[in-house]
């Protein structure tokens, strides 16, 4: 490794532990009583160095959610929705649960909830790879004449809300029931 390489690479680290840090702050205090001193100390550098880094709080704010939001695993969703309307919906529903489980989808949460601030605007586009797959799954089926429309109500029922007001816990309950009522409502009977 080069000089160069090795200098980036702390750099990088250096970054990431500050944005750790201030993650937590902001986890417990939430924005508003989030002190730039208390991040500091919390990541083991001065206060000057953060301004360095981030220049304000709020610019730290969006940076410590831009980095959750890059860690959150991507859905494993095939491209072509294939099988029959259930397992499509039980396969965005899986995929939907082990994204809430991760711990980036915990600490943006609880970031949000503890903030009165709008979380920066690529919080929506977590769920576009979702939705995507469900237009292309509910698009097969007669009895779903708004694929577009349908994605989003399943993708409503199944977390609770897909902006970052009023995030909400994810769970298998609640996204098996999504899943029932989608595939009694769309899918062909016989």
């Amino acid at each position: 490794m080069d000089q160069t390489t090795a200098k980036d690479s702390r750099r990088d680290k250096r970054r990431q532990a500050m944005l750790l840090a201030a993650s937590k702050v902001f986890m417990v205090f939430g924005f508003d009583h989030a002190s730039m001193q208390a991040m500091a100390d919390s990541a083991g550098v001065t206060k000057a160095t953060l301004y360095a880094h981030f220049g304000d709080k709020a610019q730290l704010y969006r940076a410590a959610i831009e980095y959750w939001l890059e860690q959150l695993p991507e859905p494993k969703l095939p491209i072509q929705a294939r099988g029959g309307l259930r397992v499509c919906l039980e396969r965005a529903a899986h995929e939907l649960l082990l994204q809430n489980q991760h711990t980036a989808s915990h600490t943006l949460t609880q970031m949000v909830l503890r903030s009165n601030r709008i979380a920066h605007k690529r919080w929506r586009q977590r769920f576009l790879p979702y939705q995507r797959y469900l237009e292309k799954a509910l698009s097969r089926w007669a009895r779903c004449s708004a694929p577009e429309q349908a994605a989003i109500q399943f993708l409503l029922l199944a977390v609770g809300s897909l902006d970052c007001s009023s995030p909400s816990v994810v769970s298998k309950e609640r996204l098996d029931t999504a899943v029932e009522m989608f595939a009694q409502a769309y899918a062909k009977t016989t």
